[in-house]
C-alpha cells in the first residue's frame, strides 16, 4: 500500500515546520559571573498597567459620603407605589340578589360542614370590601333554628361569577 500524495505533502510540511522552529527561538546568553543580577527591562512598546480596574456594569453603589446632609425628602404625593386597599363599604340594598346569595351560601356551607339544621331567612345588614381579586362580605343574617329566628354574623370571601368562595366565620350574634 502506497501513501497518498496528500499524506506525503502534510508530512513534509510538518517536518519543515519543526526544522524551522529552531531558527525562531534563540538561546539566551548565559550570564557572566561578574555581572550583577538585574531584572530585564520591559519591551519599549509596553504600556503601564491600569491604576484601577474598569467599573463593571453590575457594580454596587458607592459608599455614603462622610459629609452631613439633610435626609432625603419623601417622594411627592403623586409618586405613590400603590394605593392602600379600599375600606369597607356599607351594603345599601340588603335585598340585592348578590347579597342574598352570599347569605344563602354562608348558611348552606355552615350546615354542610357542621350538620346543623338551619334555614336562611334574610340579610339584615352588611358591608363589602374588594380583596384579592374578589370581595369580602361581612353580613348580619337571620336564620331560622327550629321555631325561633337567630341572628348570625358571617364573614365570606368570594369572586362573583365563579365557584371560588370561602366561608371564614359564622358566629351567633348576641
Amino acid at each position: 500500500m502506497r501513501p497518498s500524495l496528500l499524506v506525503v505533502a502534510l508530512l513534509a510540511t510538518f517536518v519543515i515546520a519543526i526544522a524551522n522552529a529552531d531558527d525562531y527561538t534563540a538561546a539566551a546568553p548565559a550570564p557572566s559571573p561578574d555581572a550583577e543580577a538585574s531584572p530585564p527591562s520591559p519591551p519599549p512598546e509596553a504600556s503601564p498597567p491600569p491604576l484601577a480596574p474598569p467599573p463593571s456594569v453590575t457594580s454596587s453603589p458607592p459608599p455614603p459620603s462622610v459629609t452631613s446632609s439633610p435626609p432625603p425628602s419623601p417622594p411627592p404625593p403623586s409618586v405613590k407605589s400603590s394605593p392602600p386597599p379600599p375600606g369597607w363599604s356599607p351594603v345599601t340594598n340588603v335585598n340585592d340578589k348578590t347579597i342574598q346569595q352570599v347569605g344563602q351560601f354562608a348558611v348552606h356551607t355552615y350546615c354542610l360542614n357542621t350538620g346543623a339544621r338551619l334555614v336562611y331567612v334574610n340579610v339584615v345588614s352588611g358591608q363589602t370590601q374588594p380583596y384579592n381579586g374578589g370581595s369580602n362580605y361581612q353580613l348580619v343574617i337571620n336564620v331560622a333554628a327550629g321555631v325561633k329566628t337567630v341572628q348570625y354574623s358571617v364573614f365570606v370571601w368570594g369572586i362573583l361569577g365563579t365557584t371560588t368562595w370561602q366561608l371564614w366565620s359564622f358566629t351567633p350574634k348576641n
